[in-house]
């Protein structure tokens, strides 16, 4: 910052300036700045004072011949105020422009100009191309020609160190300080002027004489004249063609001796030759410089040619160099002569159709640096002023070309500049400032034109973007580009180009995308346009487009099966392109391995939808209706082999499609060789298939064990249905720990008086059961049938196998949990009952449950609850 450099002035307080100069031009140091409001970039010149001032006062200790240091530094500082003064008050294009003026401080002058970034000494020579010069030539002779014509004004300094060049590449004239106005002196001052007169110690107040006419030097008459700038534009022509060489080359540019003893050695090798001759002394100056050069570089001033011829030359007579100077004065040309000219720069010579577009032809630091931002500067201003109506015809023309010219130009821009100087300023808005210009949001809504231009050039702007930047891009237009408002119904040529060709282009950058935005707002967008359409080129390009998706597998099976077929279902098109689109794409969703449709959405929506078209198509031929049904043939061949491939190889009787049946074949048919060949070495064994049925499911047993009377066989199945709806399968709940009854007592003992009882009881049962605790591996008990005792006497020779008939119980299914239903359905059985003879130990009032017995002491005894045979004994009905 300047608060460094030891200063503090009104121009610090506007703008920040670097703290490193662009460049040195003696005796300034240029820095870069920016003003701190509103970020316009410019250059400050400072001149450092106390430096100055100490260099002078040590010449003044080396050399007793130098004036006194104080006078020599006011005659400096005189000198530097009057150049800043000069400057600050001539405007032409051509001269560094002054935004702020001279500043002085205690140890500091400044002033601020537009930005510049070098001059023609610091300046790199490979970027100094022949146009580059040749334009810069044409722009100095502009900025004299203004001098000479309207101010009357004779520079007297023009060298490399005086012509500046601007961040645009413009050429800009300086160095005024040894400025002369033939209006403000005297006849008498001009014939008597002589350079010596204005000689210095200090370098930057001398005349660089290596650029100074000879007749201010050695005549002895010398003349103040504008010939004076002709001869040093002349030198400065070869300084710039022959790599900063010079004709007039003096060891010290401001001794005299040494100037007059290069300019003899000058005009031997120069005058009195032939134009054509004199290749060897001008050696690299283009050749249409050679019949001038004896003309600007004439030893006498009224022989040297004026600025006037100079630029009415042949040199300057190119289409380039003109078409340069056009964009120079682009902005005072009207709107109709802005347009002729942008179509031109991109027209190709139709007589020489090899030669590029003369935009192409300009030099690239010219394209980037000078017509990008003037073109981007009127896209602003044109939009910036649009409104909501409709837009003039001829501004949208102007808009329209002045981007394609910008985008064609960024083609050559590295990514960082496409963004920095292109992408920022038009293809981005700021929605945080409200007062900022939307200019993107107004240039994409101002015409179809101009969404045309976009989508020419879209992929330029995706290769020289960030992904993020283009797919907030691309969402931003695809609305405008798909659908049209009722305002550009005029437009609709246009319209449909625009579409076709995004349509085109979305498949390369649909992979951009996330899937929930192609879902849910791609597709329906194709959807809608394939669906409203009657163009048919749009309609294909909407078919190319979900071909182009199904090959980047960006649409799945829902999106078809949802999106897709039901607007391909209500198709009423039958023109032969159109069927042959569709059933090509019908085949690609049908083969699809990433799709993957199902059997049925083939076979319901694509075949009839295909037959549909192949069948209505009237304006094709044979040949095409046969391709038309090739491709249908060929869904159905991968359908059939998709639903062979989910069959069982075998026949429902259980017999082999392929061995056993060969085999009845060839006997069927008497077909020795036949039979032979079904004849295998090692026969394979034939599946054995596994049970149908239904797997059977655990039950829990009952926690009660009741008894159940004799009933009739409905009666019966009804109360078994209950019982069993009633049960749950829930885990068979781990049996708890028996405690051992204490030594020397029964079981179920408690003292030594029902001990004797319990040994009774237990060995009663014991006679009945072969092991203890075998009601443990009882399931559950049913009730038994209604058997007559006379019937089980013949079957068991009339005794009973009370083991058996326990094991015959265990496969019954389980009886009522409850007494209440036990009384319920014994009511309801069988009315009357004979007396019942029970096996030892057991009678009408003890009711056995397994794992848990008990006796049930409510169960009473009735003489109609049972039925049979007197002489018989019943089945023990366990309770």
């Amino acid at each position: 910052m300047l608060s460094r450099l030891g200063f503090s002035t009104g121009i610090r307080s506007i703008y920040s300036v670097s703290d490193q100069p662009s460049f040195v031009s003696e005796p300034w140091a240029i820095y870069p700045a920016k003003h701190k409001t509103n970020g316009k970039i410019v250059s400050v010149f400072i001149f450092d004072k106390s430096r100055f001032e100490t260099q002078v006062s040590r010449l003044h200790s080396t050399s007793s011949s130098v004036k006194n240091p104080k006078v020599v530094i006011s005659e400096c500082y005189e000198l530097i105020k009057y150049e800043v003064s000069q400057l600050s008050k001539l405007k032409h294009p051509q001269l560094l422009q002054v935004y702020e003026v001279l500043e002085e401080t205690k140890s500091k002058f400044l002033f601020v100009t537009e930005p510049v970034i070098d001059n023609l000494v610091t300046v790199n020579p490979k970027d100094l191309d022949d146009l580059s010069i040749q334009k810069g030539l044409l722009q100095i002779s502009k900025g004299l020609q203004f001098l000479h014509s309207y101010g009357s004004i004779i520079h007297l300094n023009l060298q490399p160190s005086s012509v500046y060049i601007n961040n645009q590449g413009d050429w800009k004239l300086g160095g005024f300080k040894f400025l002369q106005n033939l209006n403000e002196i005297s006849p008498q001052e001009r014939e008597n002027f002589y350079i010596l007169n204005n000689m210095s110690v200090v370098p930057f107040a001398n005349f660089n004489l290596n650029f100074t006419a000879p007749e201010l030097i050695i005549d002895s008459h010398t003349k103040l004249d504008f010939a004076n700038d002709i001869w040093s534009l002349g030198q400065l022509i070869y300084y710039l063609y022959n790599h900063q060489d010079l004709l007039i080359n003096c060891f010290d540019a401001n001794s005299i001796s040494d100037y007059k003893q290069e300019f003899r050695k000058f005009e031997q090798k120069f005058y009195n030759h032939k134009p054509t001759e004199l290749k060897y002394v001008l050696k690299d100056i283009p050749t249409k410089l050679y019949p001038l050069y004896p003309q600007i570089l004439a030893r006498y001033p009224h022989d040297r040619i004026t600025l006037d011829q100079f630029m009415d030359s042949e040199f300057f007579n190119g289409s380039i160099i003109k078409a340069m100077w056009f964009i120079d004065e682009f902005s005072t040309k009207s709107v109709d002569e802005k347009l002729v000219f942008l179509k031109g720069l991109l027209e190709v010579d139709q007589q020489q159709p090899n030669t590029l577009p003369l935009i192409s032809q300009f030099p690239p630091s010219f394209r980037s640096s000078k017509l990008l931002p003037l073109l981007i500067d009127l896209l602003t201003n044109e939009l910036n002023v649009l409104t909501e109506s409709v837009i003039d015809p001829k501004t949208d023309v102007l808009i329209s070309e002045s981007l394609t010219i910008v985008l064609k130009i960024s083609e050559t821009l590295s990514s960082l500049t496409f963004q920095d100087k292109v992408f920022d300023i038009l293809f981005k808005d700021n929605p945080r400032d409200k007062k900022a210009p939307q200019t993107f949001t107004k240039l994409i809504n101002s015409s179809v034109r101009t969404r045309l231009t976009l989508i020419n050039n879209l992929d330029t702007i995706h290769t020289k973007s960030k992904d993020k930047q283009f797919v907030q891009f691309f969402k931003s237009i695809i609305d405008l580009v798909l659908t049209i408002s009722p305002r550009e119904n005029g437009q609709i040529e246009l319209q449909i180009q625009l579409q076709e060709k995004f349509l085109g282009f979305i498949p390369q950058f649909v992979d951009k995308l996330d899937f929930p935005y192609i879902k849910n707002t791609l597709v329906p967008l194709l959807c809608q346009v394939f669906k409203t359409t009657t163009i048919l080129s749009t309609k294909l390009s909407t078919i190319d487009t979900f071909e182009g998706l199904v090959d980047k597998k960006i649409i799945d099976k829902i999106i078809v099966n949802e999106q897709l077929f039901p607007i391909m279902k209500n198709l009423k098109s039958r023109d032969k392109r159109i069927v042959t689109k569709m059933l090509n794409f019908f085949f690609k969703l049908a083969t699809s391995e990433h799709i993957n449709l199902d059997l049925e959405a083939i076979v319901e929506s694509i075949i009839p939808q295909s037959y549909s078209l192949a069948f209505g198509c009237n304006d094709c031929n044979q040949l095409e209706f046969n391709q038309f049904i090739s491709i249908i043939n060929s869904v159905q061949k991968q359908l059939v082999e998709k639903k062979l491939s989910t069959l069982l190889k075998t026949s429902s009787n259980g017999f082999s499609n392929g061995h056993k049946g060969g085999k009845n074949e060839a006997v069927a048919n008497n077909n020795f060789e036949a039979l032979l060949q079904t004849q295998t070495i090692h026969d394979v064994p034939d599946e054995i298939n596994a049970p149908k049925g239904k797997v059977m499911q655990p039950k829990r047993k009952s926690v009660l064990s009741t008894a159940i009377p004799t009933k009739s066989n409905s009666a019966a199945s009804t109360n078994t249905t209950q019982v069993r709806n009633s049960d749950t399968l829930r885990p068979r709940p781990k049996p708890r720990p028996v405690k051992k009854p204490t030594e020397g007592l029964a079981f179920g003992a408690t003292n030594t008086q029902s001990n004797t009882t319990n040994n009774r009881l237990l060995n009663t049962l014991n006679s009945t059961f072969d092991k203890k605790q075998d009601d443990d591996d009882f399931d559950d008990f049913q009730s038994a049938a209604s058997t007559s005792v006379s019937e089980l006497s013949s079957s068991r020779n009339g005794t009973i196998n009370w083991q058996g008939e326990v094991n015959k119980m265990k496969t019954l299914p389980n009886t009522p949990t409850t007494a209440e239903s036990f009384n319920v359905s014994r009511s309801q059985s069988q009315p009357q009952t004979k007396n019942t003879n029970y096996p030892p130990g057991f009678n009408t009032n003890m009711v056995l449950s397994p794992k848990s017995s008990s006796i049930n002491t409510n169960v009473k005894s009735s003489s109609s609850a049972f039925n049979g045979n007197a002489n018989n004994s019943d089945l023990l009905d366990l309770l």
